[in-house]
């Protein structure tokens, strides 16, 4: 997700998805970077496109990393079911240099 998440940064999440806050449990906004639970694994990626029932299966979201030369995203593994959505990234806590709202 580099340049604008990089290793070491903290995050802030809130929870979204099946099991997240009431408010977040519908379908995040184009743009939004979130946190999908793929094959046992966290994944932090950004919502590229949003479910139109027409291009992308009803309740998928098509998810893209930033650093699309070594990302593994929806190019390769297609579009991301909202019941993996496990949260929606909002400000990077740390480091010190780094702080601020995550675009």
């Amino acid at each position: 997700m580099a340049p604008a998440l990089i290793e070491g940064d903290l995050l802030f999440v809130l929870p979204a998805g099946p099991a997240g806050l009431p408010w977040l449990r519908g379908v995040p906004r184009e743009g939004s970077i979130v946190i999908v639970e793929r094959e046992g694994r966290f994944d932090v990626k950004r919502v590229a496109a949003l479910p139109t029932g027409a291009a992308d299966p009803s309740g998928a979201l098509w998810l893209l990393g930033d650093n699309a030369g070594v990302s593994n995203d929806s190019r390769q593994t297609g579009p991301v079911p909202l019941s993996a959505l496990r949260g929606i990234v909002l400000f990077r806590t740390g480091p010190s240099g780094r702080r601020g709202r995550v675009r």
